[in-house]
């Protein structure tokens, strides 16, 4: 039996997401692993954002993290907007690989609430 969205753990969605790519899902199917990726994908960012604060600015350190929460920002918002899934099959394929490569970035922060 196939896991659910919900079901899935960050690897499962990176995985599913990547997944799209190869074979076009139907727009509604789109939609609830857009949702649960972009909801990790907030989740983590506060702490990607604390971990850059804590770094010594300018350091290579420094400028990783900020790459990671850069590239997460632009995935998430698109004219100043987060957008949601799309209804185009290769569209919403497209956002949601981008969005699994933002979230697997992400990955090495824990989410708020997920303790240090």
């Amino acid at each position: 039996m196939t896991p659910t969205v919900a079901q899935l753990d960050l690897a499962g969605l990176v995985e599913a997401s990547m997944a799209a790519l190869g074979e076009l899902p139907a727009a509604q199917a789109t939609a609830p692993l857009h949702r649960r990726l972009v909801t990790e994908i907030r989740l983590r960012l506060p702490r990607a954002e604390r971990a850059a604060a804590a770094a010594p600015e300018r350091s290579r350190e420094w400028y990783a993290h900020l790459r990671v929460i850069d590239a997460a920002h632009d995935a998430l918002l698109m004219n100043g907007e987060e957008p949601g899934p799309s209804d185009s099959p290769l569209i919403a394929a497209l956002n949601l690989a981008e969005l699994g490569r933002r979230l697997r970035d992400l990955m090495a922060y824990s989410a708020e609430g997920e303790g240090s």
